[in-house]
């Protein structure tokens, strides 16, 4: 009766091939970029701050006043004035006033909602509330508060402001928000390392060989 033994085995020759780099699967949790928030959000302010400002300025054109008109009335936030002064001095003081804000604006979507809004529809509902937004806080609230020429029936038409609120600022800022790398990026669990011909993949064990008589 022949003996049972086990078939010698040769080592296996384990040929790893090169590390390959992780694939994206896994959150990552990195902190938000603030300075890149603040940076195209304040960019993005000035863009559409620009936009809405001449859009004032054709609507007080189109109602046979100076085109100019409009920076006299942003002169009355700084004065909280209940009457713009049409001279040379407040358009530019009113200038001044409205690039302030349309930066603040600008910064406050960025750090509030855009970190938020990861898809572009997403973005874009997300910036006509927030211009909705500014026009209720800046004429609706303060200014049947402290900008009381804002609600005056000789200042701005209210129904064109809150239109171009939305659909001027709101929707000018989201450009500067596509494709933006701040959000967090996904990280993937380390991939099985490939092997030879012949070797085994991790997880697996070698057992014996089948016994021979």
């Amino acid at each position: 009766m022949a003996l049972l033994k086990e078939r010698p085995h040769a080592p296996h020759m384990h040929m790893h091939m090169p590390h390959m780099p992780h694939v994206i699967s896994e959150p990552e949790l990195r902190p938000l970029d603030l300075g890149g928030l603040l940076a195209r959000g304040a960019a993005a302010g000035f863009f559409a701050g620009m936009g809405f400002l001449l859009a004032n300025m054709w609507f007080a054109v189109s109602q046979g006043m100076p085109g100019i008109s409009p920076l006299y009335v942003m002169s009355t936030v700084f004065h909280a004035s209940d009457v713009p002064v049409a001279n040379p001095t407040e358009a530019i003081l009113g200038l001044t006033v409205h690039i302030a804000l349309s930066l603040g604006f600008g910064m406050g979507f960025a750090l509030l909602l855009v970190p938020l809004l990861r898809k572009v529809p997403a973005l874009v509902i997300g910036a006509l509330a927030y211009g909705l937004a500014l026009y209720v806080l800046n004429f609706q609230i303060l200014g049947r508060t402290v900008f009381e020429f804002f609600t005056n029936p000789q200042g701005p038409d209210q129904l064109f402001e809150a239109l171009v609120h939305p659909l001027i600022f709101g929707l000018l800022l989201v450009p500067f928000f596509l494709g933006r790398p701040f959000e967090r990026t996904r990280r993937a669990e380390p991939q099985p390392t490939a092997t030879a011909t012949g070797g085994t993949t991790p997880g697996t064990s070698n057992r014996p060989g089948p016994m021979e008589p």
